[in-house]
């Protein structure tokens, strides 16, 4: 009997020993002080998402109000258009017509030139009807239609546009219009 007692004396600190390594906390690697704490950056709450902290709530926006966001939001993208078209245009006028001809480049080099001369002219283009297509939504917010949808006539949510400021269509419009051009697509390929 004496061998069975001192087993089951053994037994017994292993199974404290167990509890008590369960009931210990780990401590964090390092403390961090109050201050750094508040400093920390944190996402915002899914109720400050929605209410889109910072932005006007497009239900909060009268008219008016609408109107001189939208402006604001246009101006902000012509000024951008307007620097990429400047700096396009001021990479054109430094070039120097001459540096084109060396001697010393041989066909393969002069084609890759002329191809980057091809895209810088393509980006070039894009930035312009960019531009034309903004100098439109200026004359369409003055005509109160910016911001409409041109398929159905509804208002075009105000994250969209300030997304996509040259948008004409809603997200439901747009999407429709999409499918209906991917569904084009497709049977002109069956067809050929």
């Amino acid at each position: 009997m004496a061998v069975k007692k001192s087993a089951k004396k053994a037994k017994k600190p292993q199974q404290k020993n167990k509890a008590a390594k369960q009931a210990v906390k780990k401590k964090p690697a390092r403390s961090v002080s109050k201050k750094a704490a508040q400093k920390r950056k944190t996402k915002p709450s899914p109720a400050a998402r929605a209410s889109g902290k910072g932005k006007p709530s497009p239900k909060l926006l009268t008219a008016g109000k609408r109107k001189e966001y939208l402006q604001k939001v246009l101006l902000k993208k012509r000024n951008e258009v307007v620097q990429g078209l400047e700096l396009q245009l001021g990479r054109k006028l430094s070039y120097e017509p001459g540096q084109k001809m060396d001697s010393a480049m041989d066909n393969a080099d002069l084609s890759t030139m002329d191809m980057n001369e091809v895209v810088d002219y393509s980006l070039l283009e894009m930035k312009y009807e960019q531009y034309k297509d903004i100098a439109d939504a200026f004359r369409r917010l003055e005509d109160d239609t910016y911001g409409l949808c041109e398929e159905c006539g509804e208002e075009i949510d105000i994250k969209r546009l300030e997304v996509n400021p040259l948008a004409r269509y809603c997200i439901a419009c747009k999407t429709l219009k999409e499918d209906m051009e991917r569904i084009q697509k497709e049977e002109t390929r069956f067809k050929e």
